[in-house]
């Protein structure tokens, strides 16, 4: 199953659960994904992983800033938001097994 398949078959899941902030952050990752193949280029499985990075460090960054000025509320949905876009990344490898 291609990654735009499994993103569609969870937007359709958070939709029948009512999982409003779970959805919001499927659906950036759909519209990223649409954005890409819309560009031209042709979408590999290496620049999806690479765009899913990219949408994980906006969070993150996000979430920083929100943190600095005093608005947990809005680095807790940045937050849960990246840990959402975390799940689709490949699981990265450990010390370990890079020795």
């Amino acid at each position: 199953m291609s990654l735009v398949e499994i993103v569609n078959a969870d937007i359709k899941s958070a939709m029948l659960g009512r999982e409003k902030e779970k959805l919001e952050a499927i659906r950036a990752i759909k519209a990223a994904l649409l954005l890409a193949q819309t560009s031209g280029e042709p979408v590999t499985a290496e620049s999806e992983v690479k765009l899913l990075q990219k949408l994980l460090k906006q969070r993150k960054d996000a979430a920083e800033i929100y943190t600095s000025q005093n608005r947990s509320d809005l680095a807790e949905t940045e937050i849960f938001q990246a840990g959402i876009i975390q799940k689709y990344l490949p699981e990265m490898m450990n010390n370990d097994d890079i020795e």
